[in-house]
């Protein structure tokens, strides 16, 4: 299943063409072996939730090894020739793609904010995606309208995946994200001033 973005970009495009159509539009897209597809905005609690998680995050990691990037960081995925945007990224020794300055190919941590119209991808076909980064020690999903987190780690590039949920404002998300970084980020840091419907 194709990502549920916004809208397909016409014809294939080669890498340089996608570059170019970023630089020459100011719009993301993401790009899936030649099909680019526009990235749709997002709501005001997506917005929250995800600088308030990344800002957490970045001061935890000031004067460290480790770093945060936000959703204007592209990964490139070379096993499948795609270059996407998460929500937000954890670096640990950044390396970049040999192709294009700036997206890189080495996350330990991946969080996506949950949103209606790309939850499934989220959960499936991007998850699959991920999943074939021999760096990636975490993927985190972050409910839009209720203090839930799906944490999905492994130890390495060959350890099975686990699942943890994690519920309630009371509790905090907790990353080991290298031999010496571990972090502890409260659900009522990263919930702070969203307003949940229904």
């Amino acid at each position: 299943m194709q990502p549920q973005i916004d809208k397909k970009y016409n014809s294939k495009l080669t890498v340089e063409e996608y570059i170019n159509l970023e630089q020459e539009t100011n719009q993301k897209y993401e790009y899936y072996d030649g099909e680019v597809y526009a990235m749709a905005g997002g709501t005001s609690a997506h917005s929250r939730i995800t600088m308030n998680v990344s800002a957490r995050i970045h001061l935890a990691l000031l004067d460290k090894e480790c770093e945060v990037m936000n959703s204007d960081t592209k990964i490139f995925l070379e096993h499948k020739n795609n270059y996407v945007y998460p929500d937000a990224m954890i670096l640990c020794n950044a390396e970049e793609s040999e192709n294009v300055k700036g997206a890189f190919t080495n996350p330990v941590v991946i969080i996506e904010v949950l949103s209606k119209s790309t939850e499934s991808y989220d959960r499936g076909g991007k998850f699959r995606l991920y999943t074939q980064i021999p760096s990636l020690r975490y993927y985190i999903l972050i409910e839009q309208d209720a203090a839930q987190i799906d944490v999905y780690s492994r130890k390495n590039a060959t350890s099975l995946w686990s699942l943890q949920f994690i519920t309630g404002l009371e509790n905090n998300l907790e990353l080991v994200i290298s031999e010496t970084e571990t972090l502890s980020i409260p659900l009522n840091r990263i919930y702070d001033r969203v307003v949940f419907e229904g």
